[in-house]
C-alpha cells in the first residue's frame, strides 16, 4: 500500500516524472559512498532510498523522519530501522554515524544552521554529509511557491553554512537551468540559445532516447516506479549524463551553469 502523496515527500508510484527521477538520481549518487558505513537517512520519507542504500552495502542504516506515518510505512514496506524525529533534534547519539544522507531536507526547517549543527554532532570523526537543496533563485522559476519550504537557500548561503562546519566539501549540480552556449551542459539545460536552431530539439531528443531513455520514455518510467530500489541500484551507461537533466555532475565554474538543485559532499 502506498503513502498518500501530498507533494511534501516523494512517493514513487504517484509523484510526477521530474520529482521521481530527481530523487532516484540523488540516491544513485549516494550509493557508492555508503558501503561498509553507518548511515543516517534524514527525512527518509517513504523509505525507498533508505532501502536502496542498505542494499548498496551500508553496514547499518537508520531512517529518521518527522512523520510517524512515513516511518511506519518505511519500516513495514522495506524492513528498515526508522525513528520519528525532527531534523533539528535528531534522535541519535553523538558521533554515532559515518554518513548523513540528506536529500531535500534543509529547506524544510526554519533554522538550517541548527540542522547542520545536528549533522556535525552525530557524525563520527571524518564523517560526511551528502546533502541536496533547491538553488533558490533558479528553483523559484519552476516552483514560485512551495508551501512545504520554510527556508530556501541560494548557492552563496548554502556554501557559507557548509564552510563554517566542514573541513572540505565538493559541490555538484542537478537539473541545469542554463549554461554557457558552448558548454556540453547546455544539452541538458532548460534554457538554451540553441533552441533557436531548428535541429537542436531533435538532436537532443535522439540523445535522450539513446543515452537516458527515462527522460522521454513513458514505459521506462512505468517500469521504474514498480521497483524504485532496484532502479536506484541498476547500472547506468557511461554516457547517460548526456542531455540528462537529472544526472548529478561536479559543479563547473567554467560552464557557467545555473542549476535548479545544488548537491554537496562535505567532510569533517
Amino acid at each position: 500500500m502506498e503513502m498518500n502523496y501530498t507533494g511534501e515527500r516523494m512517493v514513487p508510484g504517484k509523484a510526477d516524472s521530474y520529482t521521481f527521477w530527481e530523487h532516484i538520481y540523488r540516491y544513485r549518487f549516494a550509493a557508492p559512498y555508503v558501503e561498509g558505513e553507518k548511515v543516517l537517512d534524514i527525512a527518509c520519507g517513504e523509505g525507498y532510498g533508505s532501502a536502496a542504500l542498505l542494499r548498496a552495502g551500508a553496514a547499518t542504516l537508520i531512517g529518521v523522519d518527522v512523520s510517524r506515518e512515513a516511518c511506519e510505512h518505511a519500516a513495514l514496506r522495506y524492513g528498515i530501522e526508522t525513528r520519528v524525529g525532527d531534523a533539528t533534534k535528531i534522535p541519535l547519539e553523538d558521533a554515532c554515524v559515518d554518513i548523513v544522507v540528506s536529500f531535500e531536507t534543509i529547506e524544510h526547517v526554519a533554522r538550517p544552521d541548527l540542522f547542520l549543527d545536528e549533522c556535525v554532532r552525530i557524525l563520527a570523526p571524518g564523517g560526511q554529509v551528502i546533502i541536496s537543496t533547491p538553488n533558490r533563485d533558479s528553483y523559484r522559476e519552476c516552483a514560485p511557491h512551495n508551501p512545504y519550504h520554510l527556508k530556501e537557500l541560494n548557492e552563496e548561503e548554502f556554501v557559507a553554512l557548509l564552510r563554517a562546519r566542514f573541513a572540505k566539501f565538493q559541490m555538484y549540480t542537478q537539473r541545469p537551468n542554463s549554461a554557457a552556449w558552448w558548454s556540453p551542459r547546455i544539452l541538458s539545460s532548460a534554457h538554451s540559445i540553441w533552441w533557436k536552431w531548428r535541429g537542436f530539439g531533435r538532436a537532443r531528443l535522439l540523445m535522450q532516447h539513446l543515452f537516458c531513455p527515462e527522460v522521454v520514455r513513458l514505459k521506462t518510467l512505468t517500469e521504474a516506479r514498480k521497483d524504485p530500489v532496484q532502479t536506484i541500484l541498476s547500472p547506468i551507461g557511461a554516457l547517460s549524463h548526456l542531455a540528462n537533466p537529472f544526472a548529478i555532475r561536479p559543479k563547473s565554474a567554467a560552464s557557467k551553469e545555473v542549476p535548479v538543485y545544488l548537491i554537496a559532499v562535505a567532510s569533517l
